[in-house]
């Protein structure tokens, strides 16, 4: 059975709670997950029992150092996640970023107040999770990505387990997940809806996400249209089709639709999905919808690249065109797909 730890903080300086406490004491000890990304992918993954090892730690070096010296010592875990109380966050806070500082502005519960140092001199540190890619999916209560953890206990606690599980990764085996979730008071986030919260963020670190993005098949006498990836952009120098990523709440269409014109200044009709095509990266699956793509009015000047903001050329290619492409991610797939089977969309 996967283990994942979830530890919260006591108290501490003028606050007689902590929410980050209280809401770690009220998780059950064992939960079940079925894959959050079961409508995109491929194949189907297997529901999941983890069980949950809760702590709360002290506000102190003690505390900061406890998780990181028991991964030293050799326990394991498959995921964790830390919570700790952000008094001026308006909502939570996925961090993705420990900083190499320490600057405490009130004493921690021992009285120990360090002021404006280095916790390893190494440099700042940042999650293995692509957290960008739960955002899409939705969450049971509004919540931020953040790339500030502040400088006091949460801050050191989550750069000193980073560390920890740096030093004492194996190369062969997939880094364990570790994330800080902040929560604001007990006033802007209840106990049930930071539990909730915290069960979706579990979940999704315990499967390999899948990020949903459309791609516009645009077609002119027997030729469909391709971009190229600017110098800015990662990735740069791959040929693909236009498009993007889904948002929460819009249909394919509707982001394609948005893609385009925030790319490209296209305005656009996009029809229904010809089908998915699925590949792999590194951190993520990627699930592509393929979209007959029609321009809304009159063509746009495709030499007038002054308002593109993710592309430096495109170029009509015929769809006998076998000649090597550099292509992006599973696109010349999908090319393969159109030769086979003669498709190509009627331009409108």
């Amino acid at each position: 059975m996967a283990r994942i730890l979830v530890t919260g903080f006591e108290p501490f300086g003028h606050h007689q709670r902590n929410i980050s406490s209280e809401l770690v004491e009220t998780l059950p000890s064992t939960l079940l997950f079925k894959d959050p990304w079961s409508d995109l992918r491929q194949h189907t993954e297997s529901p999941l029992t983890v069980s949950i090892d809760k702590r709360v730690l002290s506000v102190d070096l003690a505390g900061s150092t406890e998780i990181s010296s028991a991964l030293h010592q050799g326990q394991h875990w498959d995921a964790i996640l830390h919570i700790g109380l952000c008094d001026s966050c308006q909502m939570p806070r996925l961090e993705t970023l420990a900083q190499d500082r320490i600057d405490m502005p009130i004493p921690d519960n021992s009285g120990r107040q360090t002021r404006g140092q280095s916790l390893t001199g190494t440099g700042d540190l940042s999650i293995s999770i692509p957290v960008e890619s739960w955002m899409p999916l939705g969450w049971s209560m509004e919540c931020e990505l953040s790339n500030d953890a502040g400088t006091f206990l949460c801050n050191e606690t989550f750069y000193r387990t980073l560390s920890a599980l740096e030093a004492t990764s194996n190369t062969d085996d997939q880094n364990i997940p570790c994330l800080f979730l902040h929560l604001p008071s007990s006033e802007k986030c209840s106990i049930s809806e930071g539990k909730e919260l915290v069960q979706e963020i579990l979940q999704r670190m315990m499967y390999r996400p899948v990020l949903s993005v459309v791609a516009a098949l645009i077609s002119k006498n027997d030729h469909y249209l391709i971009a190229r990836r600017s110098v800015t952009e990662s990735h740069s120098g791959k040929w693909e089709f236009p498009g993007g990523k889904v948002e929460p709440n819009e249909s394919l269409i509707q982001a394609l639709e948005r893609e385009i014109m925030e790319e490209f200044s296209w305005k656009v009709i996009c029809e229904k999905s010809i089908g998915t095509w699925y590949h792999s990266l590194i951190e993520i699956d990627i699930a592509l919808h393929v979209l007959p793509t029609n321009y809304d009015g009159q063509i746009p000047d495709l030499e007038d690249k002054e308002l593109w903001t993710a592309h430096d050329e495109v170029s009509w290619r015929h769809l006998a065109d076998t000649s090597i492409v550099d292509w992006l991610g599973n696109d010349e797939a999908v090319v393969d797909w159109m030769r086979k089977t003669a498709y190509l969309p009627k331009a409108k």
